[in-house]
């Protein structure tokens, strides 16, 4: 008997999130738990040192979830991110940080429904850590995208079609996402815009980005400007 295509991959990238990691992936499960859509995976990329979250993805709890779990030594977001997406199966990769979680019951059966291109971005809350949403927000592109000012959103608002998908750059911390977002829109142009809120962003004070410095934020602008914005990198020239 054929085996059922996976059509969507939630992939999560994973690591001890300084002890909070079983809490935050807890919200998340019980969400993934509660949607009608049902032919999805749940790709677990774990940067952890201890087995919290290899623990919790074989919780029997979760047992209706179509977990794959695997341990990724090589430490980084974006070195972690890209692990997953290569592990991903399902037609659509949908990115989901593990600090932050699906907004509703219907948020992949909407994901689906709306996906028409290459990439699909959607509305966003975000949860202070009381479970009180607020600050919601709906992407949308612009082309100075790369140089910081992201108004797409994190990554977690973020659907890509798993057709040979672009890898994030491992050298970014920080601009990952406003980098992704350049480069998908020079492959494929504008994304697929969902104006609803589908994901919540989890603003937690453990996160990664806010544990870097200002060089290392200026180097990573920096980076972008040679990378994308050779106009701009000209006009500095100049300046000198």
């Amino acid at each position: 008997k054929a085996m059922k295509k996976i059509q969507l991959s939630v992939c999560i990238p994973t690591y001890e999130m300084h002890g909070e990691a079983q809490r935050l992936l807890t919200r998340s499960f019980d969400m993934l738990k509660k949607q009608t859509f049902k032919n999805f995976e749940v790709v677990i990329s774990d940067n952890s040192e201890n087995d919290v979250v290899k623990n919790l993805c074989e919780n029997i709890e979760y047992g209706s979830l179509d977990i794959k779990y695997f341990k990724n030594p090589q430490k980084g977001i974006s070195i972690n991110t890209n692990a997953a997406i290569k592990k991903a199966s399902g037609e659509f990769i949908k990115i989901l940080y593990m600090d932050d979680y699906l907004a509703d019951q219907n948020s992949l059966q909407d994901i689906v429904d709306n996906f028409k291109g290459h990439w699909l971005v959607t509305g966003c809350g975000h949860d202070n850590g009381n479970g009180e949403i607020t600050h919601t927000h709906l992407p949308i592109y612009n082309k100075k995208i790369y140089l910081g000012k992201n108004t797409i959103g994190a990554p977690s608002v973020l659907t890509i079609k798993n057709e040979n998908p672009l890898m994030l750059d491992e050298n970014l911390t920080w601009l990952l996402d406003c980098d992704y977002y350049k480069r998908l829109y020079d492959k494929y142009g504008e994304p697929d815009v969902l104006n609803k809120v589908n994901v919540i962003i989890g603003l937690e004070k453990h996160q990664t980005t806010n544990y870097l410095n200002y060089k290392i934020r200026w180097n990573e602008k920096w980076l972008m400007i040679k990378k994308h914005g050779k106009n701009e990198l000209l006009k500095l020239l100049k300046l000198w």
